[in-house]
Parts: C-alpha cells; structure tokens; sequence
C-alpha cells in the first residue's frame, strides 16, 4: 500500500484520459501490426499510416482543448500568476488569442472542407473531412472559450480577479 494519495481526476480528466489512452493504444497497434506484416509476411496495410494519423490529429487537438479548458499554461505562468496589470493584460492577451487563432481555424477550416472534404483518402477511403473536423470543432471551441474570458474580464469587479 502506497502513503501517497493519488489525486482525484476531474470529470474532464476521465474524458481526456480514457479518449487519449484508447486513441494512442489503437494507434500503437496499428503501428505494431503493419510493422509485424512488413517483417513476416513482407506486406504492409496501405491504410496503417492513415489511420495513425488520423488518431494523432484527433488526439492531439482534443489534448490542446481540454488543457485550454484546465487553463493550463506552457512558459506563461510567471506572467499569469503576477498581480494587477501585468495579469490584466496576460488575460486579455490570452482570451484575445483564443478567440483569434480559434475564430481562423473555424473558419477557414470549414471553408477549405468545403473544397476538400468530400475527397477520399488514399488509404482507407475516408473524405479527407476526417483529418479536417477536428480542427474546425477545436477552433470553434477555442473561439467560445476566448470569448467566455473576455466576457468574465470585462463583468468581472473592480479589484477581482476573473481567471
């Protein structure tokens, strides 16, 4: 028996755990097996890598999202944990960015499925919308939350502080 606790995961947490641990297992074997196949029966799967790629862009920007959504921060903590007007402006900067950077990916997203989206992908003969959807619901995502925060920021009291 351990004498450290383990920490209690969030409802967010379990989502994220359990959607990034089956899409890097089914990615791993995916990746194993065609390796297999090459070895022993000198073949490979023409959808293998595909597929892989499909479960990293998944993967990927449901991780980006969900760590937007725990605020977690990479090399802007310094900034982020100050008081008064540098966190001020770090907030706004970074609800800024969300909703920017978010509002592009939306929409020129959607619009490039548009024209490509319906094409079918070489190797399993899916429409390429599947590498690009996750992009598009992540960037609407990011775009809410930036907007949610500029939103907190300007109700929030004078003095408060709104994360």
């Amino acid at each position: 028996m351990s004498d450290t606790k383990e920490k209690k995961l969030s409802p967010l947490e379990r989502v994220e755990r359990v959607f990034l641990t089956i899409f890097g297992v089914a990615a791993t074997l995916t990746m194993f097996g065609n390796a297999a196949s090459r070895y022993l029966f000198k073949t490979t799967f023409v959808w293998a890598e595909e597929l892989i790629r499909i479960l990293f862009v998944w993967s990927m920007f449901f991780a980006v999202t969900t760590s937007f959504l725990r605020n977690d921060h990479i090399g802007f903590d310094g900034i982020a944990k100050k008081k008064g007007l540098p966190n001020l402006v770090y907030r706004v900067v970074y609800a800024l960015s969300l909703t920017v950077v978010g509002g592009i990916l939306c929409y020129y997203g959607y619009k490039y499925n548009g024209f490509t989206g319906s094409v079918p992908l070489a190797g399993t003969g899916l429409p390429t919308a599947v590498l690009m959807w996750p992009g598009i619901l992540a960037g609407a995502a990011w775009a809410a939350m930036g907007i949610a925060k500029l939103v907190k920021i300007c109700i929030a009291p004078k003095g408060g502080k709104a994360q």
